[in-house]
């Protein structure tokens, strides 16, 4: 019997094809704020509203996240080269690198970065820890806003492939489109 498991560069060119943004997820526990940049969110359940955001093991933030209980997710320009720089690396703790920007705070206390597109304020409501190099964790979305919705149609155009409309002829002689799997 054969493996069943695909080439790794196969796998990895079709992960690629899932849609992914630069989000930076922000967490506040007493006077310390910290943040890291992550691109693997996803909504995991319409009622109540939840996201799971994988996190890579060891990273500072995550004993801040499990005593926080709460986190929020600023989704941002990739080519934010300040976020990038601030939140690109595990931070001491007592660095704070929101020093150096404009933010505001969410209602669990989390803060929000003002260049947000969007951001998700979020109370966590567990992890998991897979067989993996990330760890899962799973936020309650309480409350949300899109401030850039022309900032995020750009970013999302970049990961989105429109599907191939052809255009077929009646028996009338008029252009009719095909139908696609994708409309309803």
């Amino acid at each position: 019997m054969t493996n069943p498991i695909a080439h790794p560069q196969l796998i990895h060119n079709a992960l690629c094809n899932i849609p992914h943004a630069t989000y930076v997820l922000t967490c506040k526990h007493e006077q310390y704020r910290d943040g890291i940049i992550t691109k693997w969110v996803q909504q995991c359940s319409i009622e109540p509203p939840m996201l799971v955001v994988a996190i890579p093991k060891g990273r500072a933030i995550e004993p801040m996240l499990r005593d926080a209980r709460a986190f929020a997710l600023c989704m941002v320009s990739p080519n934010d080269k300040q976020v990038k720089r601030l939140f690109g690396q595990d931070n001491e703790k007592e660095d704070d690198p929101f020093l150096s920007l404009k933010t505001t705070e969410a209602a669990t206390g989390m803060p929000i970065l003002k260049q947000s597109l969007a951001w998700f304020d979020c109370k966590l409501e567990g992890h998991l820890s897979p067989d993996a190099d990330c760890r899962l964790y799973l936020g309650h979305v309480i409350d949300a806003c899109v401030c850039d919705a022309k900032g995020i149609s750009a970013i999302a155009l970049q990961h989105i492939v429109a599907p191939i409309h052809e255009t077929r002829t009646s028996s009338r002689s008029r252009s009719v489109p095909a139908t696609t799997p994708y409309q309803k």
